[in-house]
């Protein structure tokens, strides 16, 4: 009888907790993720040269128009990409990305977690940052491109707020031996209305 009351009290408190993580799901929100941006290279000589890992961030607004579907915009920061090692002849070395993005946001509720994934357009700039010891002039030079990005995640709500998981791909044309960067991170973000 005494592990009959356990199994109703269990019971009772999941179904509580499901409540709890499925209210105020849908409406606008708005949040931020901090993490960690990867570019691996191609060639083998690039990849003992730099350094393609860096702390990065985002911001995002975004609206749940439905539990199943809503939409994401916000900005990203992936971070630099340097030099692991100095190298004769040069004395600085960076690239740096980061751009907007729009995505389309697919949920389906296991509860007590929303699992999505999404997909869109992001609008990069990728600044190239050379300074040598006079071999031949700096290179300060900046591409913008359109690209396609998506990614996928898991995320909790306590009430009007969201605690999430992600990972996504940046598909960015950084340059023929530079792989799409991609971050994995975590966030939270805060449902208004």
């Amino acid at each position: 009888m005494r592990s009959l009351k356990w199994v109703v009290a269990l019971g009772l408190a999941s179904m509580c907790a499901g409540t709890v993580a499925r209210a105020d799901v849908t409406g606008i929100y708005a949040g931020g993720s901090v993490g960690q941006a990867r570019t691996d290279f191609s060639n083998d000589t690039l990849d003992s040269l730099f350094d393609g890992e860096d702390t990065a961030f985002k911001i995002f607004v975004g609206y749940r128009v439905l539990d199943w579907v809503g939409f994401e915009a916000g900005y990203f920061d992936l971070g630099e990409i340097t030099l692991k090692h100095p190298q004769p002849g040069i004395t600085q070395f960076r690239i740096e990305e980061a751009g907007f993005g729009a995505f389309g946001t697919l949920y389906w509720n296991i509860a007590p977690v929303d699992l999505f994934a999404k997909a869109g357009l992001v609008v990069s700039q990728t600044h190239t940052n050379l300074r040598t010891n006079g071999l031949f002039g700096p290179l300060d030079d900046s591409d913008n491109s359109t690209d396609l990005a998506w990614g996928f995640g898991a995320q909790v709500h306590f009430g009007k707020l969201a605690v999430r998981a992600e990972y996504e791909r940046f598909e960015l044309d950084t340059g023929p031996e530079f792989d799409a960067p991609d971050m994995i991170s975590v966030g939270a973000s805060w449902t208004f209305f």
